[in-house]
């Protein structure tokens, strides 16, 4: 495997690989964020001024992308989710800023295939997904759309690492 550098907590090897003290921080956090750095460390292992280094070197090299809250849809109003295809005569930077406009859109993907993008929303009702999806068409170079409602989420998450190490 070629290395792509060396810090003072290890190696990280080939491109998206973590050394095993980070995927054991990493693990323990996505089981609960709200963990202390305390039990962190003894799940992984190391002291809580270690993990503490960690967590700003992972946020620092662009692992960590942020700390957010996961909101019920249900709950502030957007129980209705939806996929929708985007056939457009334009790709990338252009439409894409004007899909980042609507809060309803939570993704939007740049797909080969039949269709230019691929989007998830969330609508407060069918109604207000039907104009979601309206405005959507109306967009300059768009030709078509296809909508698929989800009628029930099995499950949802983030990039996964599988369950917290023991501790």
């Amino acid at each position: 495997m070629t290395q792509i550098g060396r810090s003072k907590f290890g190696s990280r090897s080939a491109i998206g690989e973590l050394d095993e003290s980070d995927s054991k921080i990493l693990r323990a956090l996505q089981s609960n964020a709200r963990t202390t750095l305390a039990d962190v460390g003894r799940a992984a292992g190391l002291a809580p001024s270690s993990v503490h280094e960690r967590l700003r070197r992972l946020q620092r090299d662009g692992v960590i992308r942020g700390w957010t809250l996961e909101l019920d849809p249900r709950e502030v109003g957007r129980p209705v989710t939806a996929f929708v295809g985007v056939e457009a005569d334009v790709t990338g930077g252009s439409l894409a800023g004007r899909l980042r406009q609507r809060c309803e859109i939570d993704e939007c993907h740049d797909i080969a295939g039949d269709l230019s993008f691929f989007l998830k929303v969330r609508a407060a009702d069918t109604e207000a997904l039907l104009e979601l999806v309206d405005w959507i068409r109306e967009l300059p170079g768009v030709r078509q759309t296809r909508t698929t409602v989800v009628l029930k989420t099995e499950f949802e998450r983030q990039v996964w690492l599988g369950p917290a190490p023991a501790g």
